[in-house]
């Protein structure tokens, strides 16, 4: 098989529809040109991932997989299937589990409809199978108005990224934390990127001289001063420990702790997770602590459209550029809906929110943009949150 890695070209609809044409021959082999060029121009202008915000409207690292007559008419089949595979994960990514069995399925009118692009993450071909993996970028405003016409409570909010230190116990005994040859912390980082959601988790690396896991238990300030290191306001510290090495049968217990401020981080719960490897039980288990993590967010910031309300906020700011920052904080979180200025001096203004949800939704929603909303004396107040 031939492979190639095609470096994440967006391709705009018009051009995708021609891949369903029946001149798509034509349009492959003319694009597969235009790719050569396009990745290389585009190892320059790329940043790295930590640089840029997850989009959650974005699905990256769909698996494809399609065979025809020669891999050119493969390819469109193997795009198409995988841009409905990505349908399906960002609507499950952004609503309830509870609403999962009633979402909207993806014809290809509709696809045609919200897809904005698509890019192909890589490759491989032979004369009649192609085989890769594709990102798929969705419109915004068309997916909004589609789980808004099925009446589907829904959240777009980004949760601030996590410290997640991974902590192997295998049946020798002993634990792994810092050390390069631990197996937990590799099956969180090959977790499909497609299972990326809600929630950023950041894996802790290596580390020369880390804490042990006594210390890392018995003084939070040990994890909190990595914390600080990084940047971070959560960390969740989760062990994993061997409790059977049966061929075809491997069983690992999940433990979690959590530090932080983020209430939906901070139940404490243990679960089982089998399989028939251990390189597929750990897989699991990081997929599936992901998913009831990522559970516990949205409902902490699902967005009900049923639900509306204002509130008159006091925003306190430091001077224009904080006031510039409060501006494009409210801007940009999807559960405000409308943001009126009564009043502004040169150190606080009177503002006027209308949002979707509750206040403690709303809250929940500024903080991940670092803004403190409260209510002190029955008078709610605004303002950038302190480092």
């Amino acid at each position: 098989m031939q492979r190639s890695n095609s470096g994440n070209i967006l391709i705009p609809p018009v051009f995708a529809m021609l891949l369903r044409s029946p001149l798509r021959a034509c349009f492959v082999a003319l694009f597969s040109g235009f790719l050569a060029f396009g990745a290389g121009a585009e190892a320059y202008a790329q940043t790295t991932p930590q640089a840029r915000r997850p989009d959650p409207f974005g699905v990256s690292g769909v698996s494809v997989d399609a065979s025809a007559d020669s891999a050119a008419s493969a390819r469109p089949i193997a795009v198409a299937e995988g841009q409905r595979r990505a349908f399906t994960t960002l609507l499950r990514r952004l609503t309830l589990p509870d609403d999962h069995a009633r979402l909207p399925r993806p014809t290809e009118a509709l696809l045609n409809e919200v897809v904005a692009g698509f890019g192909i993450d890589e490759e491989r071909t032979s004369a009649t199978r192609y085989i890769g993996k594709i990102s798929v970028q969705f419109r915004a405003d068309a997916i909004r108005r589609l789980l808004q016409d099925n009446r589907l409570p829904y959240s777009e909010t980004m949760s601030r990224p996590v410290l997640l230190v991974s902590v192997w116990q295998s049946a020798e005994g002993g634990a792994r934390i810092w050390e390069t040859d631990n197996p937990w912390r590799e099956a969180w980082l090959r977790r499909p990127e497609a299972e990326g959601g809600l929630v950023p988790f950041s894996v802790a690396p290596p580390m020369a001289n880390g804490p042990t896991l006594e210390r890392l238990f018995g003084n939070p300030d040990e994890l909190r001063a990595i914390m600080r290191r990084g940047n971070y306001d959560d960390a969740l510290l989760v062990v994993a420990t061997l409790q059977s090495s049966d061929p075809g049968n491997m069983r690992v217990e999940i433990q979690i702790q959590h530090q932080g401020e983020a209430a939906f981080l901070g139940t404490t719960e243990t679960f089982t997770a089998t399989g028939g490897t251990l390189e597929e039980t750990l897989i699991s288990a990081a997929i599936e602590l992901g998913r009831r993590i990522e559970t516990r967010w949205k409902y902490a910031s699902v967005i009900d459209l049923e639900k509306q309300g204002q509130l008159n906020v006091a925003a306190a700011f430091s001077g224009l550029a904080d006031w510039n920052k409060l501006r494009s904080a409210l801007g940009a979180v999807p559960i405000v809906r409308k943001v009126d200025v009564l009043q502004v001096s040169h150190r606080d203004a009177q503002i006027l929110l209308d949002y979707y949800g509750e206040p403690a939704q709303l809250s929940t929603a500024l903080a991940q943009r670092n803004i403190v909303l409260q209510q002190r004396d029955g008078f709610w107040e605004m303002r950038s949150r302190q480092p």
